[in-house]
C-alpha cells in the first residue's frame, strides 16, 4: 500500500530537525562542560566512570553511558561528540508533529515540528555534547504516550508509560515535574476517574523506582553551588534565553504570533475547537509548571534554575506557537509564510552567536589542544 503524504510528516521534520542542528556542528570550540563528558564517556573505562558516578555527576549518569558507547564506534570530535544530540534534535522534533496529530490538524502539527526543529533553544542543544537535546526527545515522546495511554483501557500501556518515566528521570532529574504537568493536563482535559486512578499508581511506583537515585543526585547538590540566586536577570533568562537563546528576532516574532492569535480569537468568530485547546492545555502545562516550580525552589530553598536545565519545555513552545499558526492560516500559503519569517528571524543567532569557533561562552579548548598537537615535540632530559 502506497504511503500518503502525511504519513512521513513525522520522518520528514526529523530529518529537517537534524540536519539543521547538526550543520556546522563541528565548528564551535569544545567547553567546559562538553570536556567533561569526554572526560567521563571516552577516558575512563565502565569501572572508573562507576566510580566516579559515586562522587559526582550522578544525576549525568544514564547520558554518560550511553556516550561511552557511542565512543566505542565514533571518535570523541567535536561533531561526533555533539551528533547524537542533534539526531535528539530531530527526535524531538518527529514527535511533536505526532504529538500535534493526535489534537489537531496538519498545518499546525507540521508548523509545530518545524518550529521545534529551528528553535534558538533546540539548534544551541543540537551541538551540546550534554544531555538536553535528548531530555527534550524524551520529554516530547513521554507526553505522546501519555496521550495514547489515556485513548487505551490496558493496564499494560500505563506499564509503559511508568517504565518510560523511569528511564526519563534516569536521563535528566528535572522531567520528573513533567508527572505535574502530565497530571494537570489529565485533571483539565481528560477527568477520567479510572484514568487518574492509574495515571496516580504508575507515578508513584516509577517515583519510588527511582528514588535512590534522586537521594543520590541530591547529595551531590554541591555541583551547581556556581547557579546564581533568582534576580531581575531571571526576568530576561525566563522571558528570552530559556527558549530564544540570544535572539530578541525570533523572540519578537513569537510575541506578534500569539498575539495575532489571540486577537483573532477574541475579536472574531473564530473559536478554538477542541483538540487545539487540549494541545494548547498540555503545552501550556508542560511550559509553565516545570519552569514555576523550579523558579519557586531557586527562591526558597536553593538556587538550581539556569535556563539550558529546562530545555525539555522547549517543544511545548513550538506547540503553542504551532496552534497560534494554525489560527491565523486562513490561507494555505499563510503557515509556509510565517514559518519562514520564523527561519529568517533565527538565522542570525544560528550562524553568528552558535556556530562560529568561540560560540560556546567563548571558550577555546579545542584551538588549545590543536596548537599543544601542532607544537608539542620530544623532550630531552640532561642529568
Amino acid at each position: 500500500m502506497r504511503l500518503r503524504p502525511a504519513v512521513l510528516d513525522p520522518l520528514i521534520v526529523a530529518v529537517l530537525g537534524a540536519a539543521v542542528s547538526l550543520g556546522g556542528a563541528g565548528r564551535p570550540s569544545f567547553w567546559y562542560d562538553e570536556a567533561a563528558t569526554i572526560s567521563a564517556s571516552y577516558s575512563r573505562s565502565l569501572g572508573q566512570l562507576w566510580r566516579l558516578l559515586g562522587n559526582v555527576d550522578a544525576v549525568h549518569g544514564v547520558y554518560y553511558l550511553l556516550m561511552h558507547g557511542w565512543f566505542q564506534i565514533f571518535p570523541p570530535t567535536e561533531f561526533w561528540s555533539r551528533a547524537p544530540s542533534g539526531l535528539a534534535v530531530g527526535g524531538a522534533a518527529a514527535g511533536v508533529v505526532v504529538l500535534g496529530k493526535q489534537f489537531s490538524s496538519r498545518t499546525v502539527a507540521v508548523s509545530s515540528g518545524i518550529l521545534c526543529a529551528i528553535l534558538p533553544r533546540a539548534t544551541w542543544a543540537g551541538i551540546e555534547a550534554r544531555p538536553y537535546a535528548l531530555s527534550m526527545m524524551a520529554a516530547v515522546w513521554l507526553t505522546v504516550l501519555l496521550v495514547h495511554t489515556t485513548r487505551r483501557k490496558t493496564v499494560w500501556v500505563w506499564l509503559a508509560y511508568g517504565i518510560a518515566v523511569v528511564s526519563s528521570i534516569l536521563l535528566d532529574l528535572y522531567l520528573v515535574l513533567m508527572l505535574l504537568a502530565h497530571a494537570a493536563f489529565l485533571c483539565i482535559c481528560v477527568r477520567s476517574r479510572t484514568v487518574l486512578t492509574r495515571f496516580a499508581i504508575a507515578s508513584v511506583l516509577a517515583v519510588a523506582a527511582v528514588t535512590p537515585f534522586v537521594r543520590e543526585a541530591i547529595g551531590q547538590a554541591h555541583q551547581i553551588i556556581w547557579i546564581a540566586p533568582i534576580g531581575r536577570r531571571t526576568i530576561e533568562d525566563v522571558a528570552v534565553q530559556q527558549y530564544f537563546e540570544r535572539s530578541p528576532p525570533f523572540a519578537i516574532v513569537s510575541a506578534l504570533v500569539v498575539a495575532a492569535a489571540i486577537v483573532l480569537w477574541l475579536c472574531t468568530s473564530a473559536r478554538l475547537v477542541q483538540g487545539d485547546r487540549q494541545l494548547l492545555t498540555v503545552a501550556i502545562a508542560w511550559l509553565v509548571i516545570p519552569t514555576a516550580v523550579i523558579l519557586v525552589w531557586s527562591a526558597w530553598v536553593h538556587p538550581i534554575y539556569t535556563p539550558r536545565y529546562l530545555c525539555f519545555t522547549a517543544p511545548a513552545v513550538a506547540l503553542i506557537l504551532g496552534v497560534c499558526i494554525g489560527a491565523l492560516a486562513a490561507k494555505p500559503w499563510v503557515a509556509p509564510a510565517i514559518v519562514s519569517v520564523f527561519a529568517l528571524a533565527a538565522a542570525p543567532n544560528y550562524v553568528v552567536a552558535q556556530r562560529g569557533p568561540y560560540a560556546k561562552y567563548g571558550m577555546d579548548y579545542s584551538q588549545v589542544a590543536d596548537l599543544v598537537t601542532a607544537k608539542a615535540a620530544p623532550v630531552t632530559v640532561c642529568w
